[in-house]
């Protein structure tokens, strides 16, 4: 939401405030708001030196004012690559000073991952993405559990991309918390981050204000109280303003230029001002440096080089003088107008109540004039000496490595060491892009070439998540260097699972069989021998996610069976590949190799490892193996505490299609949308999702339909993707929109087309046959119908499964030329389905059953499955179906119950989810970390369960849910 200024007031009498009367009071209720647990977002946005440093100040000292808890934090341009820099700056103050008493609370729960993501040790495991990201949350939630918090973060522009997607992450979730978030950025500059940022800054939770530059009348009042000289004259302010444009920051440094050269204020001086346009600043600033003595030069680009709240200690070192001297030198540079004293950081204390002396230009512009005047191989030869000055007095890697990526490489082993660890600590603490940038930088160095093909192999790990086609790069850069058979072949392994992110290309499989085939030939043992079998199933995962290799898919099989007879975790990973294969063609023994899959305990849960899993376990739930669910929420339980967003995606993922078959709609939908947002952050990041978003689309699609929500099923389903996985379900739309029988026949029919070309036929898995033959039915091409609904059943016998079985047998009803022959049908459908976990399938087909006998002058008969099957739909939350059901059972005679509006029947699934853990005896709080919701939103939940089930307080719930 944009906010236009209202009309112009000043604060108080603050100079830096004239004119920002309505941003100041947009600002006082947003942490009014915060005060009262409505938490609100701010940003300011504006060119440099507009205000928003200012407001932003103004924000703090009202915040303070009003006994909220403020953490700050200014982000800048040295430390983009900084992994959680900025999250670092609001949050390590907070633990620094807390007593070790208040320091557990704050890392009570899941919060307690974030100490790990602010306080790396050397050897710290590696943290998720999403357990880093929830942890810092819950962290904030702690902060602000006794008084409210305010967020207030700085050049947001210059903000590293960990911090962002915490931000983006928190955004969502401030209405509930007693928090205020306020954030300043330049509207002229986006950093290395442009895509993330605009994700963050569009935000609809955000409030924009935009200042606006002030007018001349505000100018001349802001440059006499700056001059102290009362009226400034009329001509020489309007050549100030015309100047400056209005902007504050350009008018504060032509008044302290005034000052120094005791310019007189009259129309005869206001050429003066008339040629410095809109490089004001610049041109002050190279003005005032000419007139800097050599040492006081060096100390002005030690300082810019340094970057924000450098310590004084460091400064004078790089500028070769002693510290005495350089305080000499800050004075001469213009102390404290241009340069001012430093925030303390965490850790500075050293058990005297002292720390070091931090120093910082007043603004970024003003650094930026200094530093870009800097000549290009100076500023690069500072740099690495600011690098070794940094590593003698913290040792921080990431800190070092910012000043390392501007420096020239020269070839420096322990550059490339420093290097590395700064991107270990960066993918300990869920930042693996970060750690990109830094190992690509040691590779630029270069390393020893003894290093290389191991540095490459860290880059395209760390470089997977975000960047999936330079990955692929690196990786083929590494096979080409690569010596042996055994390393070349975990490097294939590695495209191999890349390909199947991205849009594969026959080259990913020539890599993968010769890869196989020096492993072939080469007698490695048994760590080569469960090589292979990894190599193997990736090949099939790779032939999975597009049409290279699916031709020969066929006449690969038998080896590939025999591959797999052997032991260990590769040889467990193939058989997920084959029974996933066998699914897709019918073979009923599939779902016996991916229990053999699972069992033993040998694939472990991993980035590495998890399309497997999820491909076994989906051919489980295709099977209607009712160990499927429990094996998906334990496996789900396991991703959130890893906290890996590849994971969660993937499981969350089978686990809507899980739910959905289940008729959990409303939880379906949840893990739908689950994993829809986490393929579209792959999708910003460049990932070409082949299957990951198109399968999450279709069952989202489906969820909406059967809940009666077509216009947003259409909206989900719109747009390119493979025929085979969201033809299904938009055949399905047509049908439940009424659309003309020949759209709907064409639909499904292609979806038939592509499902055969890539060897697709059980019905299970792609659901064709059955709308087009419905469709051709309306068209009045009743023999094609039956034809395709007769080779639909026989499909659906031979793989087994309850489901396709009934469904088949459903559709011949409907096209059985005498009642009898429908009602046989129908029964047998009803029969099959009883012991299906695909409850919807058998409401759908008690519907038609009961609607049948009641034509049949069955009427009692008819009321008995009829009122079946509403209940079904009814707690599955299926309104199309439960309104259907309604009518027939009207039709019999019946006065059908309408929905339930009370008791626990009335509960929706995430209340009825809330309701059991807080009757089990769960907090708020516990109960919020466990569903990874707010204690907000508990409450919301808990106000709406007592009310539907008729009770006052929290000891009745136990009860009440039995009834």
């Amino acid at each position: 939401m944009s906010v236009e200024p209202g009309p112009p007031a000043t604060p108080a009498d603050d100079p830096a405030l004239l004119e920002r009367g309505h941003e100041a009071a947009v600002l006082d209720g947003a942490l009014a708001a915060s005060a009262r647990g409505e938490g609100t977002a701010v940003l300011l946005e504006g060119v440099a030196g507009i205000g928003k440093s200012a407001l932003l100040a103004h924000a703090r000292e009202r915040g303070r004012a009003a006994g909220a808890r403020v953490l700050t934090a200014r982000a800048t341009e040295l430390e983009t690559a900084f992994a959680f820099g900025v999250v670092r700056q609001l949050f390590e103050p907070l633990l620094a000073g807390a007593s070790p008493e208040r320091r557990a609370a704050l890392l009570a729960g899941p919060a307690l991952t974030a100490a790990a993501v602010l306080e790396p040790g050397p050897d710290a495991a590696v943290i998720g993405d999403f357990a880093a990201l929830n942890s810092l949350l819950w962290l904030a939630v702690n902060a602000a559990e006794d008084a409210p918090l305010l967020l207030a973060v700085d050049d947001l522009h210059w903000c590293d991309p960990p911090s962002l997607r915490w931000l983006a992450f928190l955004l969502p979730r401030l209405a509930e918390l007693p928090v205020a978030l306020v954030a300043a950025a330049r509207s002229d500059e986006t950093g290395d981050s442009g895509p993330l940022l605009n994700q963050v800054a569009t935000d609809p939770a955000f409030t924009v204000l935009r200042p606006r530059p002030l007018g001349r009348v505000a100018a001349g009042r802001f440059l006499a109280r700056s001059l102290a000289r009362g009226e400034v004259d009329p001509a020489f302010v309007r050549a100030c303003h015309d100047a400056t444009a209005g902007n504050p920051l350009l008018l504060r440094e032509l008044a302290r230029a005034v000052r120094e050269q005791d310019l007189p204020t009259d129309a005869a001086h206001a050429g003066y001002v008339v040629d410095l346009g809109p490089h004001a600043v610049a041109r002050l600033v190279e003005r005032r440096r000419n007139r800097l003595g050599p040492r006081a030069q060096r100390c002005a680009a030690a300082l810019a080089v340094l970057g924000d709240d450098a310590p004084l200690a460091d400064v004078a070192a790089l500028a070769g003088i002693d510290p005495d001297t350089a305080l000499r030198c800050l004075e001469e540079i213009g102390y404290p107008g241009t340069v001012r004293d430093g925030e303390a950081r965490a850790g500075d204390d050293g058990g005297d109540g002292r720390g070091p002396r931090r120093v910082r230009y007043v603004h970024p512009l003003i650094r930026a004039a200094v530093y870009t005047a800097v000549p290009a191989a100076e500023r690069a030869r500072l740099h690495r000496r600011a690098a070794r000055l940094v590593e003698a007095r913290t040792g921080d890697p990431a800190r070092i490595a910012a000043h390392l990526l501007h420096a020239a490489p020269t070839g420096d082993p322990h550059t490339v060491e420093l290097l590395r660890r700064a991107a270990d600590r960066s993918t300990a603490v869920g930042a693996p892009a970060e750690a990109a940038v830094f190992l690509h930088r040691a590779l630029e160095e270069p390393p020893p070439a003894a290093e290389r093909v191991p540095l490459l192999l860290e880059l395209a790990e760390a470089a997977i998540t975000e960047d999936i086609a330079g990955a692929a790069g690196h990786l083929r850069t590494a096979l080409r260097t690569a010596s042996g058979p055994v390393e070349r072949a975990r490097i294939a392994a590695l495209l191999g699972e890349a390909a199947t992110y991205v849009q594969p290309t026959g080259q990913a499989m020539a890599d993968l069989e010769e890869a196989v085939a020096a492993l072939e030939r080469e007698d490695g043992g048994v760590p080569a021998q469960d090589l292979r079998c990894r190599l193997a199933a990736t090949m099939l995962f790779t032939a999975f996610a597009s049409r290279a290799g699916r031709g020969e898919l066929p006449e690969r099989m038998p080896a590939l069976r025999r591959l797999a007879e052997r032991e260990g975790p590769g040889a467990r990973m193939l058989d997920c590949a084959i029974a996933y294969q066998d699914a897709m063609t019918g073979r009923p023994d599939a779902a016996e190799r991916a229990r053999r899959a699972l069992s033993g305990g040998l694939l472990e849960t991993s980035e590495h490892t998890v399309t497997a899993l999820a491909l076994a376990l989906a051919v489980l739930l295709l099977a209607e193996d009712p160990g499927a669910m429990p094996r998906l929420d334990a496996l789900m339980a396991d991703a959130r505490r890893r906290g890996s967003l590849r994971i969660l995606a993937s499981v969350s993922t089978v686990r809507a299609r899980g739910r959905l078959q289940a008729g959990q709609l409303a939880e379906a939908e949840s893990d739908a949308r689950e994993g829809l947002d986490a393929a579209r952050i792959y999708e910003r990041a460049g990932l070409r999702t082949t299957v990951l978003g198109p399968v999450v689309r279709a069952a989202l699609g489906d969820t909406l339909l059967l809940r009666g929500e077509l216009d947003e099923a259409g909206r989900v389903l719109r747009g390119e993707g493979p025929a085979h996985l969201l033809g299904g379900p938009r055949a399905r739309l047509r049908l439940a929109r009424g659309d003309a029988p020949e759209l709907v026949a064409r639909d499904a029919l292609e979806v038939g087309r592509a499902a055969g070309e890539l060897g697709v036929l059980n019905p299970a898995v792609v659901q064709w046959r059955v709308p087009a033959a419905l469709a051709l039915h309306a068209e009045g091409r009743t023999e094609q119908a039956r034809e395709l609904v007769a080779e639909e059943l026989e499909l659906a016998r031979e793989w087994g499964a309850p489901a396709p079985v009934g469904r088949a047998l459903r559709a011949l009803a409907a096209l059985a030329p005498e009642r009898n022959g429908a009602l046989e049908l129908l029964r047998e459908s009803v029969a099959v389905l009883s012991g299906s976990t695909a409850l919807l399938e058998r409401a759908a087909a008690q519907a038609d059953l009961g609607t049948a006998l009641q034509a049949a002058g069955l009427g009692a008969e008819a009321r008995s499955v009829l009122r079946s099957a509403l209940d079904t739909a009814d707690r599955c939350g299926a309104r199309p179906l439960a309104e259907r059901v309604r009518a027939a059972l009207r039709a019999a005679g019946a006065r059908p119950r309408r929905s339930a509006l009370s008791g626990p029947a009335a509960l929706t699934p995430s209340e009825l989810r809330v309701a059991e853990l807080a009757a089990a005896g769960a907090t708020n709080r516990v109960v919020a970390q466990q569903l990874f919701i707010t204690p907000k939103t508990v409450e919301v939940h808990l106000s709406r369960i007592y009310r539907k089930l008729g009770i006052s307080a929290r000891a009745q719930l136990a009860d009440a849910l039995r009834d």
